[in-house]
């Protein structure tokens, strides 16, 4: 029988009907073969992917102080995500002081207003479009697994919250964001 992670699905169009022969996405095939063929099966939507409701939720996040090579890796893993199915979008890339120190105060967040990449421009926490946070631990390593092959791709270092002991698995960052910020 043939994994049917790694068969093509038809793409369809806004009226949920499959697109024409030979127009075609990507396959559906995860990154290292078998390992996440389940994980990816769990997070595909495609039909939300083309919902105008998840094209809203790409305007959330405040970008205007977000780095520019951040922001190219947010674009490229969001179109890779998208390419497979997925649909993805930035929640937060900016945040201010204020909304820092809720978070803190919350527990949600171990940086104190100011000390987070958050603060100035460097990270970028991505969620699932109808999943939001709610995603099994395996199918955030997939996320994890995408998003560190993303930045290979493009020959820059980022730090996964995935991987910390305080387990934020949306949030990604630049390696040496504050080495950056001093330079600007």
């Amino acid at each position: 029988m043939k994994n049917p992670a790694k068969l093509p699905l038809p793409r369809m169009e806004a009226n949920n009907r499959a697109a024409p022969e030979g127009d075609q996405p990507e396959r559906a095939v995860p990154p290292d073969g078998d390992k996440y063929a389940a994980e990816l099966r769990g997070v595909i939507d495609r039909s939300f992917l083309l919902s105008e409701r998840h094209k809203g939720q790409h305007n959330r996040a405040d970008r205007s102080r977000g780095h520019p090579t951040l922001l190219e890796f947010e674009r490229k893993l969001i179109k890779r995500f998208a390419k497979l199915g997925v649909p993805m979008f930035a929640h937060c890339v900016y945040r201010d002081d204020v909304e820092q120190q809720r978070l803190y105060v919350k527990g949600l967040s171990k940086a104190k207003p100011g000390q987070s990449a958050h603060n100035h421009g460097f990270a970028v926490d991505i969620v699932h479009g109808t999943k939001a946070w709610d995603l099994t631990r395996k199918q955030w390593d997939l996320v994890g697994h995408i998003g560190k092959e993303v930045a290979a791709s493009m020959g820059v270092q980022v730090v996964w919250g995935g991987d910390w002991s305080f387990y934020d698995p949306a949030h990604w960052e630049l390696a040496n964001w504050r080495d950056i910020g001093r330079s600007l």
